[in-house]
């Protein structure tokens, strides 16, 4: 769970990313209940996040959305193959860190990817008791790994 503050943090900083007024952002931070269905936002995590990188730079990434991959490296000069796409932050369930690995040496760099129709997990508000401000409570999907929250 998180402080009405973080929450506040998160829907400014979609605000200024999308161009989108508070209400708005706010509302798209929160995953719908028909999102949680097993089959349909689930089975997309899940591919998001588990698949074999590809052979070659001859054939599409199998990321299944847009990446880089064949960069070159500073260092030795091979390509960057797309290895490896993880959940990021704790309160934006769309955010994910793809890591890219050279070909060529042990180089690896990562970025932050926004896949809004990807989710990895569900944010709720949770009502408290007394009046208090409600909190936010992150969820990752079942079989979705997240490194910083557990399932």
């Amino acid at each position: 769970m998180t402080t009405n503050r973080v929450r506040m943090a998160v829907i400014r900083g979609r605000m200024a990313a999308a161009g989108e007024s508070y209400n708005v952002a706010a509302r798209k931070l929160i995953v719908p209940p028909e999102g949680r269905r097993p089959g349909t936002r689930v089975g997309e995590a899940l591919r998001t996040q588990y698949w074999e990188p590809a052979e070659s730079f001859d054939v599409p990434c199998p990321c299944g959305s847009t990446c880089a991959p064949g960069e070159r490296c500073d260092r030795c000069h091979a390509g960057y193959r797309h290895a490896a796409r993880t959940p990021d932050g704790v309160t934006d369930v769309d955010r994910w860190l793809d890591r890219y690995d050279c070909t060529g040496c042990a180089n690896t760099y990562s970025f932050v990817v926004t896949l809004p129709d990807r989710p990895w997990g569900t944010a709720e508000l949770v009502p408290q008791r007394g009046g208090k401000e409600p909190v936010l409570r992150v969820r990752p999907f079942d079989g979705v790994k997240h490194p910083q929250l557990r399932s």
